[in-house]
């Protein structure tokens, strides 16, 4: 028997109607709109940002079905926010980030050992909003108060408390915790935990109430989501291959970094190099992402470089070439057979952001420029990385 919105249970004839039922049929609602978005892209975008943007709306309604069921709940734990096969929101390929949910009107404490990634920061964030920037307050290692083992502790609370504190206010909703890197296989990880002050009580079930509380965010957040990819597609896809400050990149950017952004595009036999003298910063990396901000394929790909892979030139210059072939050349960008997407630059901790230079080139020229200038290049040109 289907139970209709508005109809009460036929298990209990006397009782309310369901609301889990009336909010199933609004997540159906959400997805049926946030998929003819994608939809209507067909035969105006590539083939492959339709299909892939079908997957960026089911990867945000995952996400955010997990992180919906848990709040309220007096057990926080931190859980991956993106992984190598599920990503949102320009997710770089270097950096790890763990979400915990919050409550605003109660306190957290965080502990753990800084380890030695390359930078570590904790940002409490408010609910995602396409009116405004979710970010609310940052602690990053330059602030971090550590032990001498290493040993970190941190209360997120309304009230200030001595040593290290976060204020959270009633719009808090979540902490991220970023970990850059530059050399995964060296670098030790920062380990965390958190845990709710005061009494710990036991989850309540799904039941009824908290399947709707929790399918109806869930279903204002896919439909934000997608609209946000793709209104920030449309506002760049007019000038391509040139770059922009993006100021404040994206629903939960961090205000350490500085990021500038290209829309580019590029037909077969073609390539964009690019050039850019790195400012004096903790980190800077650059990666390839697709219509709806998701980095691209990087298990497999090279399709991000940072300042300890890429491979400068004598002047200390760095030319990268993102091209759909591979050309043996140094610093390459594969774009994974996308004509067109996203090439995002973090400058972390600079003074003032770089803004790199773009030529789209055949890679015909490009080979036969290379070969001619080979003998010059400096020592340090191992080739292809």
């Amino acid at each position: 028997m289907t139970v209709r919105p508005g109809e009460p249970s036929p298990a209990n004839p006397g009782s309310p109607p369901l609301q889990s039922v009336a909010a199933w049929q609004e997540l159906l609602d959400s997805l049926a709109e946030a998929g003819g978005l994608v939809a209507g892209l067909a035969g105006e975008a590539p083939d492959i940002d339709v299909a892939e943007g079908f997957g960026y709306v089911l990867t945000a309604l995952a996400d955010q079905f997990d992180r919906s069921a848990l709040r309220g709940s007096r057990s926080p734990v931190f859980l991956p926010a993106v992984t190598p096969v599920r990503k949102l929101f320009f997710d770089n390929p270097d950096t790890d980030y763990d979400i915990a949910v919050l409550d605003g009107s109660t306190g957290y404490r965080i502990r753990g050992n800084r380890g030695g990634s390359t930078y570590l920061s904790f940002c409490v964030y408010s609910s995602l909003s396409k009116q405004a920037t979710t970010r609310l307050v940052n602690l990053s290692d330059q602030d971090l108060r550590v032990a001498a083992d290493g040993t970190f502790e941190i209360t997120l609370s309304p009230e200030r408390t001595p040593g290290n504190w976060m204020r959270l206010d009633p719009d808090a909703q979540a902490v991220i915790v970023r970990q850059y890197f530059l050399d995964r296989s060296t670098e030790v990880p920062a380990e965390y935990r958190i845990e709710a002050l005061g009494d710990r009580v036991p989850d309540p079930p799904l039941d009824d109430a908290r399947f709707a509380r929790t399918a109806r965010a869930t279903a204002r957040f896919v439909k934000t989501a997608a609209a946000l990819a793709s209104e920030r597609a449309k506002a760049m896809r007019p000038t391509p291959n040139r770059f922009v400050e993006t100021g404040a990149h994206g629903p939960y950017r961090t205000p350490d970094n500085n990021y500038v952004a290209c829309w580019y595009r590029i037909q077969d036999g073609e390539a964009l190099v690019l050039r850019v003298r790195p400012p004096e910063c903790r980190y800077w990396g650059v990666h390839l992402a697709n219509r709806w901000g998701q980095s691209l394929d990087h298990r497999t790909r090279r399709t991000v470089l940072n300042a300890r892979t890429a491979v400068p030139e004598k002047d200390g210059t760095v030319r990268i070439v993102v091209a759909g072939t591979d050309t043996g050349l140094p610093n390459r960008l594969d774009t994974a057979g996308h004509p067109e997407g996203w090439i995002l630059f973090r400058w972390l901790l600079a003074e003032k952001p770089a803004m790199p230079e773009v030529e789209r080139v055949p890679l015909a020229t490009l080979l036969q420029d290379h070969e001619s200038a080979a003998p010059s290049r400096g020592p340090g040109d191992r080739g292809h990385r």
